[in-house]
């Protein structure tokens, strides 16, 4: 990474650790097909297997509880249609099926749902409350007698409020729907999903430090999918193509990493988090913190300001060396002109339109929040005082 550069885009994408990058490199040697019963292919299954494995121990499951999918997008689609394709095949009609999920979920979730929508599937969506929060009173509450599945992410991806999934989950398991979980932004919480009491989980390797290209679902044992595509065997005959063994290897590497710093990475990032608050409130008239939940990820923090145009301010930063978005990379060459996060918390109409989203990571020090501050202070002026 450019040193000269301040890049604070991390919640879209990570750079790949030196102990990820190791642990690929030295995997690619295994470029044999697992499925194949020759001593290279026997060679390349046990590289796989040791990874998955050493992923089920930092998740606390069994090794056959985990999917390798190309990455959280795929996990999710795997997730969402898998269950629904299981339900439809063993006699159910769509029709007859209603799933709830919260409103500011990431695309790779609600997108999901919308050719399933035109084929009778019922939605309902759930809306935060002003914090970002998914309240867990107001999903039992749009629970119906047909309800099989439920879809919230764990830490919301643009404002970066984390949900209280354990809560949500005690609800579900009382009336026996399936929790799945998008918890691709979660590596600074706890990501055991016994714990957090949820039936299917998605990770991407690309947003912990890994590999881009490389995911996992976590499907608990007695939870029933079925694949999304066809043609082979792997994968429990749920995700068919050949393993890349060696972006297996360095997820598990990253994961285990991410697992290690969890503790101390939050805590170091969460102090740089809190500075930015205060300094950026003191510089800024009118700023609002978005998500403001006390339960929120360090490497999160999205504000809006008056008066200004994000994409411009956006861009002025760029060229001073500042790398950071509007909203979820995703989104950011949509033609829609505003957060929908940050739409659902309510408020003027401008505040989901003059969105910035800062995200940290192991490259963000401290002693670069007065350098950010002043940049964007910098830009909004520019900006406000345009043509006078």
């Amino acid at each position: 990474m450019d040193k000269k550069r301040i890049f604070l885009d991390y919640a879209a994408s990570t750079p790949v650790s030196k102990r990820a990058l190791e642990a690929y490199i030295n995997a690619t040697k295994f470029f044999a097909n697992p499925q194949a019963l020759h001593t290279e292919g026997l060679e390349a299954a046990r590289v796989r297997d040791d990874a998955r494995a050493k992923i089920a121990k930092c998740l606390e499951v069994k090794s056959n509880e985990l999917i390798f999918t190309s990455g959280g997008t795929e996990a999710n689609n795997l997730a969402v249609i898998g269950h629904l394709n299981y339900l439809e095949e063993n006699g159910t009609d769509l029709n007859d099926v209603h799933v709830v999920v919260s409103s500011i979920e990431h695309p790779s979730v609600t997108d999901i749902f919308q050719p399933q929508i035109k084929r009778g599937l019922k939605i309902t969506s759930v809306e935060p409350d002003e914090h970002g929060q998914i309240r867990a009173e107001s999903v039992r509450d749009a629970i119906e007698e047909n309800t099989v599945l439920v879809s919230i992410a764990l830490v919301n991806s643009e404002i970066g409020v984390v949900q209280p999934i354990h809560a949500i989950s005690k609800i579900l398991k009382e009336k026996n729907i399936l929790l799945h979980i998008d918890a691709c932004q979660g590596m600074y919480q706890s990501l055991i999903p016994k714990g957090l009491g949820v039936d299917l989980m998605s990770l991407d390797s690309g947003k912990m430090y890994g590999p881009r290209g490389v995911g996992v679902l976590y499907i608990a044992k007695d939870v029933k999918i079925s694949p999304v595509l066809r043609g082979g065997s792997q994968e429990n005959g749920l995700r068919p193509g050949t393993e890349n063994v060696a972006l297996y290897a360095g997820f598990a590497e990253a994961f285990e990493e991410c697992k290690e710093f969890k503790d101390s990475e939050g805590d170091r990032l969460n102090l740089i988090r809190e500075d930015l608050i205060k300094k950026l409130t003191e510089r800024i008239e009118g700023v609002i913190i978005n998500g403001d939940s006390k339960k929120q990820t360090p490497h999160i923090l999205n504000i809006s300001i008056p008066k200004i145009d994000s994409e411009y301010v956006s861009m002025f930063l760029d060229q001073r060396g500042l790398s950071l978005t509007t909203k979820s990379a995703c989104l950011e060459r949509e033609e829609k002109t505003y957060s929908h996060v940050v739409k659902a918390l309510g408020g003027e109409v401008w505040r989901s339109k003059n969105t910035l989203r800062l995200s940290f990571g192991r490259d963000t020090n401290g002693d670069q929040v007065d350098l950010i501050v002043e940049k964007i202070v910098e830009a909004v002026n520019t900006y406000q005082n345009f043509g006078k």
